[in-house]
Formats: structure tokens, sequence, C-alpha cells
């Protein structure tokens, strides 16, 4: 009840760590503009001729530059070509293409690589020597060549 009594008759005090660090000027604006009376109070002219609107110089108005606005609209269309390009040079995606060659495709090859290297991850040895392109190398390995030249010469 004392606090809105108090806020009812304009009594107030700057008193708190928060206005301790602020200038007498916005202090004194607040006082002005918090007065109960409205015939008293300070009106919106007023209060911008107050001198603390007068301590911070307006900003510089950017001035209107054609190039400008025309670098950006030539950005704008170039990145637009940029993307209908892509799009019209995208290939359709059948099964064909997948049966194939289904590494000729990003998504798909990026799709593959990540499943293989969940299942057979544990295989890779983490060190400088062979990392995770080994799991996926194309060439083939030494002991795979050697069973399969013994099962030859067993089936001859």
């Amino acid at each position: 009840m004392l606090m809105l009594r108090m806020i009812m008759e304009g009594k107030y005090q700057f008193s708190s760590p928060e206005w301790d660090d602020r200038s007498d000027t916005v202090k004194d604006l607040i006082c002005r503009l918090l007065v109960v009376d409205p015939s008293l109070r300070l009106t919106a002219e007023q209060a911008l001729a107050h001198p603390f609107f007068r301590l911070y110089e307006p900003e510089e108005v950017r001035q209107f530059c054609p190039y400008r606005k025309f670098r950006v609209l030539i950005l704008t269309v170039l990145a637009g070509i940029r993307v209908y390009s892509r799009y019209r040079r995208a290939r359709p995606l059948t099964r064909d293409v997948l049966t194939r060659d289904p590494y000729s495709v990003r998504g798909v090859r990026k799709l593959i690589d990540a499943c293989a290297f969940r299942i057979y991850g544990h295989w890779v040895k983490k060190g400088e020597q062979q990392n995770r392109a080994a799991l996926f190398q194309n060439s083939p390995k030494t002991v795979l060549l050697e069973l399969a030249s013994l099962e030859e010469a067993e089936g001859d």
C-alpha cells in the first residue's frame, strides 16, 4: 500500500545502485517526465529538446548509392542462374542408374559409405597408417588373392 501511495503521489528516489552511474541530465529528464499533473509534465517536443538528447549526435545517414544497389541485383541474378542451371543439369535418379553405378550419385555414395562404416568401422585402425579410406579401397587384398589362387589350384 505504501508503494502504491508513493506512485500515485509521484514520490520516488534514485538511490539504488542502478542509478549511481547515471548522469544528472538523465535523472532530470526522468523527473520532468514523471510528473503527476499532465499540464506540468513535459510534452514530446519539450522532452526531445532536453539537453540529454542534445548529447548524442545523429548518425550520418547513408547516402543512396545506385552502384551498390546494382551490384546486389547482379549478384542476385547470378545466384538465381547458378541455382537454375544446377537444377537443369541434375540427372534423374532411376533404378537403372542406382543398380548400374550407385557411386556416381554423391548423396547415395555418402549414404553407402556411412552405412558400411557403421557396420565395418571397428575393423578400421584409427592410427596414422590406416584411416577410414582404407575401408573403401578398391584394390584387392593380398590375402584374398592368395585364397583365390588356392581355389583355382584345387579346382584344376
